[in-house]
């Protein structure tokens, strides 16, 4: 816990490095593109199916799924709970009260990035890989991004690992508090635990990784923008910009 003088004197924020994020989450879209275009998709889906059972026989182990699926999305939420009260807390506690902007900023990215790829799911095209036929469901595979809802495969991008990669909103905070071991603790948070939540939902058959990849892309892209709108030393060029655009 920060001591009581922390909380009365943040560190002035940095300037917002707004292009270097922005190249964070082209390279997260590419390494997506990547993984479907070469076919690792397919190769890591292949890797945890039994063709003989024709399944993917970790969708049925319960430890996995009780720990890797459903107690470790439980333990993301108790985190954005622990911040959404500290935000309300900060509206009536004055040790709180520098710490609200980046409070707010935090929990709203947090809630942002697995909103929206949960909003994406219902029209876009890709499959889950326990639907496709070729590992023992009945679908084919499409390359369609958006579709009608009826035609949605309801499964990309990936919603677990959103869950995970929504803790990179720890990192963003500690750029806005320009500070390093917040930013290395939300980096290592957010990567670490998107990618093992990635990990589980893929030898479970639920998502194939490029899948979780455009969610990192999602959850980051989202968070970027929340917190360059809320960074103090950004808000003057984007009301300078509504001044000339008006």
């Amino acid at each position: 816990m920060p001591t009581d003088a922390a909380l009365a004197a943040p560190a002035p924020p940095a300037p917002f490095p707004l292009r270097a994020h922005f190249l964070v989450a082209v390279l997260l879209a590419l390494l997506a593109w990547a993984a479907h275009a070469t076919d690792l998709d397919h190769l890591l889906a292949q890797a945890a199916f039994d063709p003989v059972q024709r399944t993917f026989p970790a969708r049925d182990w319960r430890l996995l799924g009780l720990v890797g699926h459903q107690l470790a999305k439980s333990a993301v939420w108790i985190v954005w709970f622990v911040l959404f009260a500290a935000s309300i807390a900060s509206l009536r506690l004055a040790s709180l009260a520098p710490w609200r902007r980046v409070l707010w900023a935090t929990t709203a990215a947090m809630a942002a990035g697995p909103a929206l790829v949960s909003m994406l799911k219902p029209f876009t095209g890709p499959r889950c890989p326990w639907d496709l036929a070729e590992f023992g469901g009945s679908a084919a595979a499409t390359s369609d991004w958006l579709v009608r809802s009826a035609e949605a495969g309801r499964c990309f991008p990936g919603g677990h690992a959103s869950g995970g990669f929504s803790l990179l909103a720890i990192y963003f905070a500690g750029v806005m508090l320009a500070a390093p071991r917040l930013q290395f603790a939300g980096l290592a948070a957010g990567f670490g635990a998107g990618l093992a939540f990635s990990a589980v939902r893929m030898v479970q058959g639920a998502h194939f990784l490029s899948h979780n990849l455009w969610s990192a892309c999602v959850v980051w892209t989202v968070a970027m923008v929340i917190f360059a709108l809320a960074h103090p030393k950004m808000q003057p060029a984007f009301a300078a910009s509504a001044t000339r655009t008006a």
